[in-house]
């Protein structure tokens, strides 16, 4: 198993209010959650990114592949958690 890490973590919202932020940094962490922790039914988007992040896991596909499936899943899913914007003085 490769693990590797996300060049950014991806932000994401759970729990069944969605009040549990989590920060998911690793294709692991991923991949655990996709197939353990998803909120909703399967969509397409889901599987997807199960696979890809499978296909990072063995080696065949980088880190950044699995981040953006992962991305599009959490979009389909209504579960991403946009960056906070940063306010200047």
């Amino acid at each position: 198993m490769q693990d590797q890490r996300f060049d950014e973590p991806v932000r994401i919202a759970l729990g069944r209010s969605r009040n549990s932020i989590f920060n998911v940094e690793r294709v692991a962490q991923a991949a655990d959650i996709l197939m353990n922790r998803w909120p909703v039914a399967t969509g397409q988007r889901h599987m997807a990114a199960r696979k890809v992040c499978l296909a990072v896991l063995e080696g065949k596909k980088e880190a950044s592949a699995a981040r953006a499936a992962f991305i599009s899943a959490a979009i389909e899913a209504d579960i991403l958690v946009e960056p906070r914007e940063v306010s200047m003085p």
